[in-house]
């Protein structure tokens, strides 16, 4: 495996970290992963890790405000700036392998990123697979305290307000520790704003979820405390893709990709691309 770190520079003079992992050989197709709220690509290197063994190719960014990247942590000033810094990174992806099929896969605030990149830009991608998205979160939270985020997200966007409980992402508690201990994970409250960017944007896609016609496979923790599967659901159901998959598990958190049973994720993940891959000349 070639495992080799970049620089993405932005139009706004940002210069955004990169990763990719690669095959001996030519891959067979190209999986870009998009990384959750307050975390970074680093902590994908074992997804990248299982797909390369299989011949795929993943490339990976820090967002702007993540990670090995600059700016104010876990923050995004508008949610239309790591949209445009993954378009602009898929533009260089796809001219590295020309006639790859290209796959997204977002995980939590990476796939509400991703759902709201789909729609504007799902030609240039062959499908997707969503996990852990943030469809519901908004329905799981009294009205009163959406209305009070909204507000401090308009006179206080950076101010940090609501916990992000680590032991809600897996069962594995050598997971949790590495997530609590890694200084570049951000352990600091939800800013203000980057919540009601959750709620808002969330809405924005609902509303929008049948102009989605690639092909998706939607993955999520049935316990998950983060993100309710009520989210994935809503996905399902209001996209007019003909070739879409749900797969609730009943008893994973909110990293099903790190989750003991990941093996079984995994195969799903592997199962799912090779069926959609198209032939090589």
């Amino acid at each position: 495996m070639n495992h080799t770190t970049g620089a993405l520079q932005t139009p706004d003079g940002i210069s955004l970290h990169t990763e990719s992992w690669l095959p001996e050989g030519d891959p067979k197709a190209i999986v870009l992963i998009v990384h959750g709220l307050a975390e970074h690509i680093g902590r994908y290197a074992h997804v990248a890790a299982f797909l390369v063994e299989r011949g795929y190719g993943v490339y990976g960014l820090d967002h702007r405000g993540h990670g090995k990247s600059p700016g104010l942590r876990a923050y995004f000033e508008s949610f239309n700036q790591p949209i445009a810094d993954l378009k602009q990174y898929l533009d260089r992806v796809k001219a590295a392998h020309p006639g790859k099929n290209v796959f997204l896969y977002g995980h939590s605030l990476g796939a509400l990123l991703g759902l709201a990149f789909l729609l504007t830009h799902q030609n240039e991608v062959a499908g997707a697979i969503i996990s852990g998205v943030t469809l519901g979160v908004e329905d799981a939270q009294p009205a009163p305290l959406v209305a009070v985020g909204a507000a401090l997200s308009r006179v206080v966007p950076t101010l940090p307000t609501v916990p992000l409980d680590s032991k809600g992402l897996s069962h594995n508690p050598a997971v949790v520790a590495a997530y609590d201990n890694d200084p570049l994970v951000h352990r600091g409250n939800v800013r203000a704003r980057m919540g009601n960017y959750i709620v808002t944007v969330s809405r924005a896609v609902r509303r929008r979820l049948h102009e989605i016609t690639l092909p998706l496979l939607i993955l999520h923790g049935g316990s998950d405390p983060i993100c309710p599967a009520a989210g994935s659901e809503t996905l399902y159901r209001g996209v007019a893709s003909s070739d879409k998959t749900l797969r609730i598990y009943p008893d994973l958190l909110h990293e099903i990709h790190n989750e003991p049973e990941q093996a079984t994720i995994f195969a799903e993940i592997a199962a799912w691309l090779d069926k959609r891959v198209a032939p090589q000349a």
